[in-house]
């Protein structure tokens, strides 16, 4: 009799190791997208992406010691499992998900300025009104437009009220809905007892992160929803039983990809660059969780 090719199957403990990855890779996901970590290094989200990474390779170690079956026999005709009404909502929801947390850590600020903006938030650095002392220049004056009311921008002395007495700053190119002049109250971002710290007319606090995050998300979130319907239609009822079942050749590579995404966000998590390169190693990651369910469908 020729060799007879077994497949891993299904016990205990290849569900309790398979429900922790997904449990652990969407903590680290939820950590992402908070983020609980708001600069390098991500702590919390490395941590539980590589508490997955280990339960995923617990999964193939226990579903190897369960060798049951021939590859080519057919199913047995049991009814859903409860793992088999979660599982389509785990691709169609997380897939999304762990794109737009590939996107936040993209978009993480460096160590220094989260320190910096750290630094500002203890000092009580927030918008505070001044009064315009002189005119350091002349004012120029854009008019108005479709998209705006119009501005004058120019150089102003204003007199700062900090804790330890007033102070003459100079701001360039402030821009103000009116024409300024002395006497007239503007707005300036400066911490009232902490003059070391400075005077500006804006303060970026990490808002230019949101921004670009805001739009990353918007573009990417829904192109991945897409992609993760199609793959929730095409799965049917034998194919999910056969999904859960570790196969080699379809849960190999799929990890491996998700794997290799993991290893694509380090420069930003950790902070080092790779070739002068951080971002564009994470950019490259964002896709690897459709590529790996585009696999999934593909080998179903």
């Amino acid at each position: 009799m020729g060799h007879m090719h077994y497949e891993p199957g299904r016990s205990t403990w290849t569900g309790i190791t398979g429900w922790l990855m997904v449990a652990s890779a969407a903590a680290a996901i939820v950590c992402a997208l908070t983020p609980v970590s708001p600069y390098p290094p991500l702590t919390a989200e490395l941590a539980l992406a590589a508490a997955s990474a280990v339960f995923a390779c617990c999964w193939v170690l226990a579903s190897y010691r369960v060798r049951v079956g021939p590859l080519d026999r057919p199913p047995a005709p049991v009814g859903y499992r409860t793992g088999d009404h979660v599982l389509p909502w785990v691709f169609a929801i997380g897939i999304p998900l762990a794109v737009a947390g590939a996107l936040m850590v993209l978009c993480t600020g460096s160590s220094e300025d989260g320190k910096r903006i750290e630094r500002l938030e203890r000092a009580g650095y927030g918008g505070r009104t001044a009064e315009i002392v002189r005119l350091a220049g002349e004012p120029v004056r854009t008019p108005p437009s479709e998209d705006s009311d119009g501005w004058y921008d120019t150089d102003l002395v204003v007199r700062v009220p900090f804790d330890s007495g007033d102070r003459e700053v100079l701001l360039k190119r402030y821009e103000t809905t009116r024409s300024p002049e002395p006497g007239m109250r503007v707005k300036a971002y400066f911490a009232p007892a902490h003059p070391e710290e400075g005077v500006a007319e804006h303060a970026d606090m990490g808002r230019a992160r949101f921004i670009v995050t805001l739009l990353g998300l918007c573009i990417a979130a829904p192109l991945a929803a897409i992609a993760c319907g199609i793959a929730k239609a095409c799965m049917d009822h034998r194919h999910l039983r056969r999904l859960r079942r570790f196969r080699p050749g379809t849960h190999l590579p799929a990890l491996a990809i998700l794997l290799c995404g993991l290893v694509l966000l380090l420069p930003v998590a950790l902070e080092f660059q790779v070739h002068g390169y951080n971002r564009l190693p994470a950019f490259l990651a964002s896709p690897t969780p459709v590529l790996a369910l585009v696999w999934v469908v593909k080998r179903r």
